[in-house]
């Protein structure tokens, strides 16, 4: 799978799109990841996604996240 491969890589980059209009809480609506291999969006809206391997991935101490703009990111 996609967040297989991407915890095999030394860093990958992360950048997140929320929707914030007439909701308190942002709504998470797209999640953009890449390494040395090139680009990829997810859509963490699409049914039946299960956002769990991205999860690990992201609390995986071996690979390096390189952030865009993540002040609310985090």
């Amino acid at each position: 799978t996609l967040c297989e491969r991407l915890a095999q890589a030394e860093f990958v980059t992360v950048d997140t799109e929320f929707l914030r209009d007439n909701t308190y809480f942002p709504k998470l609506c797209l999640v953009q990841v890449a390494d040395d291999e090139g680009p990829h969006a997810i859509d963490p809206l699409a049914d039946g996604l299960d956002l769990a391997p991205l999860m690990d991935l992201l609390d995986n101490p071996n690979v390096l996240k390189v952030m865009h703009a993540c002040r609310q990111d985090m």
